[in-house]
């Protein structure tokens, strides 16, 4: 009995004295002018690649500029038909009306609100370093490893770059995200009224901001009603006050739910086909990596490891893994992927898609476990390695996404203008992908769209799949051929296998039945994000 003991004894100096090298290696490692000069050199690139895209704007973004230029008066009821809270157009309302709407302008604006996360990043990762030594999973002393693996990690994301790049909400979501998270924290530790009323501020941003915030504010708020109950009564005051300033931030939401409750009968996912549970998952951890794939599996390993692994120090060949999960970051683990399960059973019963954009509401949550997953590699060598694998597949996929176009349109929009004759009828079928294109073709080229025979400049999402299942092809296509007339028609299309497309596969066929001499200098590429095909149909003489 006496030798086990002493052995067991001596095995954990030994761990210990391991732990100690580890850590004095690694403060001496980050003391070294070559790893000061990567980590500076690392945060510029990524502070560089929110604010450089060579794309032209895709349907979606154009979209948001077209809503965000028009007057306040009329800004809110066009929201209601385009199924959006309202926060971010007001903010690129504004945001234009002093750096113009020309196409890095507008994206600039989520540049600055994905540089801004950088700073709660690392806030976030610097907490988890305290929690860590205050659970005595590190020495007292250790550096502050998930701080600037959380920091680093998330400069040089593909997904943060992405939408860091593109005149949509969702930089703006991680950047509240993140702050949300630090406030409620902050407001557990101590519940002042000033962290309280932060927490307040920020859930109600979020709500205005994304929708799919109702899911990250329902988890929330579960989770801090099961942290509630298990503190003792005495020590119920901080998570119910936090609780509070949730509900409070939510009430803030109300004047907005006419708007809301509108959008929710009439709008919807209309252009998205549904999609299984599986499926949703790999998208959000696809689309995480960007154009490359490989560093969004990378970030969801970090995340397993985070959650389950045991770290054993000084040890960089065996990785434990505990199926109870470990105490550092399973309440953020749970969040996370409780939020994205909620959202996801939501769509699934209400009939609407899902696209891995929508995971920006927990993706600064997934990088801080993934940052803390790292722990999991004992050897601060071989730490490292992944690390620096990490940011290389994300330095890929950012540098990537500079020259990747995002929309086919660059090449439709030279065909229309160069062979196009005035008084030419271009189709967008559905209205959806015309959006980035209608407002670069020559004024003497006509337009229309299906459903509605209406402008592709802004999409009307109103009852929008009602629309659709009216629409009978071959009249759509008696029509089309009518008001072209002696002209060619050209027929811009999609195939992402929505119910607007089949029907506009099928206008398609009809028109070569009138038109037999179709040709097509376009075809949709899956390469795009958004792909757009041509059809031509010459008059018939």
């Amino acid at each position: 009995m006496g030798v086990g003991v002493s052995a067991r004894r001596r095995d954990a100096r030994d761990q210990q004295n391991r732990a100690e090298m580890a850590a004095d290696r690694l403060r001496r490692g980050l003391d070294s002018p070559p790893l000061v000069l990567g980590v500076l050199g690392v945060l510029a690139l990524g502070v560089v690649l929110r604010f450089v895209c060579q794309s032209d704007m895709w349907a979606d973004e154009v979209l948001s500029v077209n809503i965000a230029k028009l007057p306040f008066d009329r800004l809110v009821p066009a929201l209601r038909h385009d199924g959006a809270p309202p926060l971010y157009y007001l903010l690129l309302h504004g945001w234009m009306r002093v750096f113009g709407s020309g196409t890095s302008a507008v994206r600039a604006l989520s540049g600055l609100a994905g540089v801004l996360t950088l700073i709660p990043m690392w806030c976030i990762g610097r907490r988890l370093d305290d929690r860590r030594r205050r659970l005595e999973l590190a020495p007292a002393d250790s550096p502050n490893v998930v701080a600037w693996s959380a920091l680093l990690l998330f400069a040089l994301s593909p997904f943060a770059i992405r939408y860091s790049t593109e005149a949509r909400m969702y930089a703006l979501v991680m950047l509240f995200v993140a702050l949300g998270y630090l406030a409620v924290v902050r407001a557990l530790e101590r519940p002042s009224f000033v962290r309280l009323a932060t927490v307040a501020l920020l859930t109600g941003l979020l709500l205005y901001t994304h929708y799919w915030a109702f899911s990250l504010l329902a988890v929330t708020g579960i989770t801090l009603v099961v942290i509630t109950l298990r503190r003792p009564r005495a020590d119920r005051g901080a998570p119910l006050a936090v609780l509070a300033s949730l509900a409070i931030g939510a009430l803030t939401f109300v004047p907005w739910v006419p708007s809301f409750l509108y959008q929710l009968h009439h709008t919807g996912t209309p252009w998205g086909a549904p999609v299984s549970p599986f499926g949703s998952w790999a998208a959000a951890f696809t689309s995480f990596g960007g154009n490359v794939h490989p560093a969004g599996w990378v970030l969801l390993v970090l995340v397993v490891l985070g959650v389950f692994a045991v770290t054993i120090a000084g040890d960089g060949r065996h990785v434990i893994l505990d199926l109870l999960t470990q105490r550092g970051v399973r309440i953020e683990a749970a969040v996370a992927f409780g939020t994205v399960a909620l959202g996801l059973l939501v769509g699934r019963l209400s009939g609407t898609t899902f696209e891995g954009r929508y995971a920006s509401v927990v993706f600064p949550l997934f990088v801080a476990v993934g940052a803390f997953g790292l722990l999991a590699f004992g050897d601060p060598r071989v730490r490292t390695g992944v690390l620096v694998l990490a940011l290389a597949l994300g330095a890929w996929g950012g540098v990537s996404n500079v020259g990747r176009q995002r929309t086919q349109a660059y090449q439709l929009v030279p065909i229309i203008r160069d062979e196009a004759a005035p008084g030419d009828l271009v189709v967008f079928c559905p209205d959806a992908i015309g959006t980035d294109v209608v407002g670069r073709l020559r004024p003497e080229v006509r337009t229309t769209s299906f459903p509605n025979f209406t402008s592709s400049a802004r999409v009307d999402w109103v009852d929008y799949a009602d629309h659709v299942q009216r629409v009978r092809p071959s009249r759509f296509a008696d029509r089309i051929e009518q008001e072209a007339g002696d002209h060619t028609i050209w027929f811009v299309y999609t195939d992402n296998g929505t119910p607007a497309d089949a029907k506009c596969t099928k206008v398609a066929d009809d028109l070569s039945e009138r038109r037999p001499n179709r040709t097509r200098p376009l075809e949709p590429d899956p390469y795009f994000f958004e792909h757009q095909g041509l059809y031509r149909y010459p008059a018939t003489s």
